[in-house]
């Protein structure tokens, strides 16, 4: 994962507090470890993913290597054209852009993915 959205040190305090609910639920005996840790991936791992992806993508909109933004940044730094009057709707998509990529910090929470995993938890364990 980049560090271009900051994200590594929060998801891991996220992943602690999920593996630790389904791990420390008394019904979790040492015979089902294998299970708690399967629902974990199976409600971390595409979080992860995306979060990775977009990690990926802030850092090609930060370095100007975005097709959006692109146009804006030469190979040695400098702009390649002056901000004009026509490009603020592409600097208006920009910051869209930029928007949509950190929606997700604000549309999203842990501890949804924590009552999903210890309701498929109680599930699989009949409980």
């Amino acid at each position: 994962m980049t560090h271009a959205q900051g994200s590594g040190a929060g998801q891991a305090i996220e992943d602690a507090y999920i593996m630790g609910s389904l791990l420390g639920h008394p019904a979790v005996t040492s015979d089902k470890i294998p299970i708690a840790l399967e629902i974990y991936e199976q409600v971390r791992l595409p979080f992860a993913i995306e979060v990775q992806r977009r990690s990926a993508q802030a850092a090609w909109i930060g370095s100007f290597q975005d097709p959006l933004t692109a146009q804006f940044d030469a190979p040695g730094g400098e702009a390649t054209v002056e901000c004009t009057g026509e490009d603020v709707g592409q600097l208006w998509n920009v910051g869209h852009q930029v928007a949509d990529n950190w929606k997700w910090t604000w549309t999203t929470n842990a501890e949804d993915d924590r009552v999903r995993a210890m309701k498929i938890l109680f599930e699989k364990l009949g409980i």
